[in-house]
């Protein structure tokens, strides 16, 4: 019985590090380079957003992208103006932005947000 307790408490934990969930289905996730890009075939509709810096933006981003700077004024009112239903698919430069932007996606009441492992420099 032990040992079976101890193996439901390893497998709830290990779930529990692959993405942030709650009841209601949300889901926060980090996800490799090339499920970020099937995200981005496989869904009808998403929004991309680089959460560089303007000056990041302008020298290259994934096309489509959005910019809304992690660092800069408003972050948050400005990400509460987008679609709260619609996945969202985030990236940095190397991801240290965006795992904090994720943070605050969820938090904000995002259903769906998937973060670029490695940001735009692994891209």
């Amino acid at each position: 019985m032990r040992t079976l307790f101890l193996a439901l408490i390893v497998s709830i934990g290990a779930l529990s590090c692959a993405q942030s969930t709650d009841d209601a289905g949300k889901v926060a996730k980090r996800i490799s380079k090339s499920e970020f890009k099937e995200k981005m075939s496989s869904l009808d509709n998403y929004q991309l957003v680089d959460v560089r810096t303007p000056g990041e933006f302008g020298r290259g981003t994934i096309e489509g992208a959005i910019n809304i700077d992690y660092t800069g004024a408003g972050f948050e009112e400005k990400i509460n103006e987008l679609d709260k239903e619609t996945p969202v698919l985030i990236f940095c430069q190397a991801g240290g932005r965006s795992a904090k932007a994720l943070k605050v996606f969820e938090r904000n009441g995002f259903e769906v947000v998937y973060e670029l492992e490695g940001g735009y420099g692994n891209w």
